[in-house]
């Protein structure tokens, strides 16, 4: 049976679910957040989860997508997840349903590599680094707004990546990848970005 989300869980989903213009202030609060220390380990990686949750919705709401990239104007935003991450999991499952843009976000793990074609936004907790590198190669053309808190994953050209800087979650952006896919980044996350990694030169900011 699906476990139910914890009260923290509930909580930090619910701030993350605000209109379009209150979202970019729910993004940049989210990562004022702070974590129980390490002796509740359980409590830290739910609270963790559940803003890392709230991070990669509010990530679909600030990103355009191509409309080839739905079969319908009200098909679902597929949200996936690659690797084991159950905290991370049960957090995005209370997110189902939920509008972005127009589309129902949907959560499932894709459980052979050619349902990652289906996928328009994915977490990847791929501690491999060849099947992440895999997972990449497949995804580099694209629509898929792709997602990890893995070290170097946006010089690997991974998308976004979620990092912990302290007690805080910060992100970069490989904007450059972004753009061969097609996919747009609005300004606003742009700016919330401590790095980004831009088109041509390869330059960071």
């Amino acid at each position: 049976m699906q476990r139910q989300a914890t009260t923290t869980t509930q909580a930090l989903l619910k701030a993350a679910l605000g209109r379009w213009r209150e979202s970019l202030l729910v993004l940049a609060c989210l990562g004022s957040a702070t974590y129980p220390d390490a002796s509740h380990a359980a409590e830290s990686e739910a609270s963790e989860a559940a803003i890392q949750a709230a991070y990669l919705f509010n990530f679909a709401r600030f990103t355009e997508w191509p409309a080839s990239a739905f079969v319908a104007k009200t098909a679902p935003l597929n949200a996936c997840l690659l690797g084991r991450r159950e905290a991370l999991a049960n957090a995005m499952i209370s997110l189902n349903d939920r509008p972005v843009q127009g589309h129902p976000l949907r959560f499932f793990q894709p459980e052979r590599t050619e349902e990652l074609k289906l996928c328009h936004l994915v977490f990847i907790a791929e501690a491999d680094g060849r099947r992440r590198t895999q997972y990449l190669q497949m995804l580099a053309t694209q629509p898929t707004l792709t997602v990890s808190d893995i070290e170097g994953f946006a010089q690997e050209g991974g998308m976004i990546r979620i990092m912990r800087v302290g007690t805080r979650l910060r992100f970069e952006i490989n904007r450059a990848q972004t753009q061969k896919t097609g996919l747009k980044l609005a300004a606003d996350l742009l700016n919330l970005a401590t790095t980004i990694v831009e088109p041509d030169s390869g330059a960071s900011r």
